[in-house]
């Protein structure tokens, strides 16, 4: 019987003391990472309307919005101006980490293009977006995400 108090006791005084350890280091919930605000001027030579729609059709399930809410990619919200791989909260391939990308609307026109060869060794995995018209449209409403 007395085994069994301490069989008992003993998993009840490691969580306490592991409840302690969380408590003193101070474990705090960290804000998501997120990119500064967007200082280029919105991209006007596409239709940001209808590049919402190609956005959500061809880019969003891999691509959210929001931060903190990174998938197979990282979210792009204010990604338009931006420097690659700036999240810390996601883990971008060394080839887009040593690319020194800055998203401009050429560079952003090229990778959506033709991903692999804009940057050899990236992740992305989705089949590139040929039409140059729906393109600009991509980039008109990624603009407009401030």
């Amino acid at each position: 019987m007395h085994q069994t108090i301490i069989h008992k006791i003993k998993p009840l005084a490691i969580l306490g003391w592991g409840l302690c350890i969380v408590i003193a280091t101070g474990c705090q919930h960290q804000p998501p990472a997120q990119r500064p605000a967007v200082t280029l001027p919105v991209y006007s030579q596409g239709d940001a309307d209808n590049g919402k729609k190609q956005y959500e059709e061809a880019c969003l399930k891999c691509h959210k919005l929001q931060p903190g809410n990174n998938e197979k990619g990282p979210q792009l919200l204010r990604i338009y101006g931006a420097k690659s791989a700036l999240l810390t909260d996601y883990q971008y391939t060394d080839a887009l980490k040593n690319s020194n990308m800055t998203w401009t609307a050429e560079n952003l026109d090229k990778y959506i293009a033709h991903p692999k060869q804009t940057i050899a060794g990236t992740r992305m995995r989705s089949d590139p977006i040929t039409d140059a018209k729906v393109r600009q449209d991509i980039i008109a409403y990624i603009s407009t995400l401030r």
